[in-house]
């Protein structure tokens, strides 16, 4: 991947901001692998000699990084263990999950997860971070025979105010969310299904077929909804989810329902990095609407 500098920033801080220091051991996939779509990596693997990216959008990275180092450099507690990779094989395949904190309490191991993330993040139930840390647990369990007795995200908000309002707002810049815990019949299936769909696709990338789609889960769909409007109006005058009572309401507001068709937010923002290589997201571009 080119990295460029399109802001002129220093090149010491450049160099720092460059430097990634991700690696998934001796293992055919990590957690985070298996979790990413197996169409974006596979375009990631094919494209990545053409891939671009400014350096100003790596500071969250380098923030998490950073955050990872610092807590390295800390003496733990001794019924902690920091920054262990497990290792284990699924039919014939090695897998692997390098776990923040394991920390032994007399009920059991509670695994640690940091995170530098946004507030939005927090305020709703992020399916990502559900499926990592139920990873995490199967690996404790089957590796190390232990048993899991919480799952837990340390969560730093970049993004933190102290005039934040609303309902579920954090009350502090570090927060601690509680992950439900799935059984290790439940996490061994997702493990499989998500190990099958990388296969599958490596299968179809290899044949030259057409590589499997990305689900509506994985690219952040948004929903689509009606936004109830009336001439001489600049806002709406209520937005629903519902067709028909949006129809209703514009009745009885003697309104128009503008349509705000509900988008695949990580295809549109290229967070994904590969959106301009997908055929997914620019045949859906360029259909008619």
């Amino acid at each position: 991947m080119k990295v460029t500098n399109n802001y002129g920033l220093p090149e010491a801080l450049v160099r720092a901001l460059s430097r990634d220091e991700y690696t998934k051991g001796s293992s055919d996939y990590s957690v985070t692998g298996l979790l990413t779509p197996p169409k974006v990596a596979l375009l990631r693997e094919r494209y990545q000699d053409e891939m671009e990216m400014d350096v100003s959008e790596k500071m969250y990275t380098f923030l998490g990084t950073a955050l990872h180092n610092a807590l390295e450099k800390t003496l733990m507690p001794e019924n902690c263990t920091y920054e262990e990779r497990l290792f284990t094989t699924v039919d014939g395949t090695t897998i692997s999950g390098a776990i923040d904190i394991q920390e032994k309490t007399p009920q059991g191991t509670v695994v640690w997860d940091y995170k530098v993330t946004s507030v939005w993040s927090v305020m709703r139930e992020k399916t990502e971070w559900i499926e990592q840390l139920n990873m995490y647990k199967w690996f404790v369990e089957t590796v190390k025979k232990e048993k899991v007795c919480g799952l837990k995200i340390c969560a730093f908000l970049r993004d933190w105010s102290n005039n934040g309002r609303g309902e579920g707002y954090p009350d502090s810049s570090i927060v601690v969310v509680d992950i439900p815990m799935w059984t290790s019949t439940q996490a061994e299936t997702f493990i499989r299904e998500r190990l099958n769909a990388h296969k599958m696709g490596q299968m179809a990338h290899d044949f030259g077929d057409e590589l499997p789609a990305c689900t509506d889960q994985e690219r952040w769909m948004s929903e689509t909804t009606f936004a109830v409007k009336r001439e001489g109006r600049k806002t709406a005058i209520r937005v629903l989810t519902d067709a028909d009572e949006a129809k209703e309401m514009a009745v009885k507001e003697n309104g128009y329902v503008e349509v705000r068709l509900g988008e695949p937010r990580r295809c549109a923002g290229d967070y994904c990095g590969v959106s301009k290589w997908c055929n997914q997201y620019q045949g859906e571009k360029h259909e008619p609407v």
